[in-house]
């Protein structure tokens, strides 16, 4: 609040403000413009502009074939978003966000686990772990697809070695598992990098406690680590359910949605009629209606990242 002086010297004896504040915070706001203004442009150019584009061509007819884009309404969202093929998508995202999430976390949780005992050789471990995250997913995806390929893959010539036939590419349940398997290998590294960096802030102090009080492993970890590291769990869960929703480079450069449509994610969906059929009306809806989905865990996280 304003500070109000009164006294002589003023005319009537009326309060007026002593000081005032609002043009030094305006005059230090105009002084910091130049130094944010690339940056709110830049991610109005990449982000905000595509955004409204995109929400603008949902409620249009434009395709490579439409002559006149005219205004359509909720037509693209009733023919595209509630077809089958649109609801299969999303039982497959929603089942790789599910199956993804607990292996990547439950592996990443217990190699995060034995690197934080600090045993002999941690660092070159941890260093040798964390090389997944140095490379993108489409090279792992073709990469994968050539060690699983029947014949000449390293890895269906080691199982067909031991008299394991696996058909990876042409049956649906062991597709999902390839994806599955690949996602995890990618993204455990980032599972562990969160889950260590949170285990290395846990109170020592509150571990030799519950030892000195009898409590085993089980109990430790319930008590004492999993409380103390839920905010990083929490955080790193919501990052990978949102990263996983959106999955699309490594389902692309190895299955491309297959055998059939068993890893048709809702992202590759969007791809093929945006750019397969061209289909842009059909494609933006399809994309508008996964944001609105995935919305609720964007704001549930700048919640809990909130300073």
């Amino acid at each position: 609040m304003t500070r109000i002086e009164t006294g002589a010297g003023r005319t009537g004896g009326r309060p007026r403000p002593a000081t005032r504040r609002a043009p030094a915070r305006r005059r230090q706001y105009l002084g910091s413009l130049p130094f944010v203004a690339p940056a709110w442009i830049l991610v109005g150019v990449i982000g905000i502009v595509p955004i409204i584009y995109a929400v603008w061509e949902a409620f249009t007819n434009q395709s490579i074939t439409a002559i006149n884009h005219n205004f359509v309404g909720f037509s693209n969202f009733a023919a595209a978003v509630f077809r089958p093929a649109f609801l299969d998508s999303l039982v497959v995202t929603a089942t790789f966000v599910v199956v993804c999430t607990v292996v990547e976390f439950v592996i990443g949780y217990a190699l995060a686990y034995f690197l934080n005992l600090q045993l002999r050789g941690h660092q070159i471990a941890r260093s040798i772990l964390l090389i997944p995250m140095l490379l993108t997913p489409v090279v792992i995806g073709l990469v994968f697809k050539f060690m699983f390929t029947p014949k000449i893959g390293i890895v269906y010539s080691a199982l067909e070695g031991i008299g394991v036939h696996i058909p990876w590419f042409t049956n649906t349940f062991w597709g999902k598992v390839f994806i599955v398997t690949l996602d995890s290998w990618l993204f455990v590294p980032f599972v562990m990098l969160m889950l260590l960096a949170g285990m290395s802030g846990v109170s020592k102090d509150q571990l030799e406690a519950a030892s000195l009080d009898g409590a085993g492993w089980w109990k430790k970890t319930r008590y004492v680590t999993l409380p103390a590291l839920s905010p990083v769990i929490m955080i790193t869960l919501l990052l990978r359910v949102v990263d996983t929703s959106r999955m699309f480079d490594q389902v692309y450069s190895s299955t491309r949605g297959g055998p059939g449509t068993s890893t048709l994610t809702t992202s590759i969906l969007v791809y093929n009629d945006t750019f397969g059929s061209f289909q842009f009306g059909y494609g933006a809806a399809e994309a508008v209606t996964l944001t609105l989905l995935l919305a609720p865990f964007y704001f549930f996280y700048i919640r809990l990242t909130r300073i």
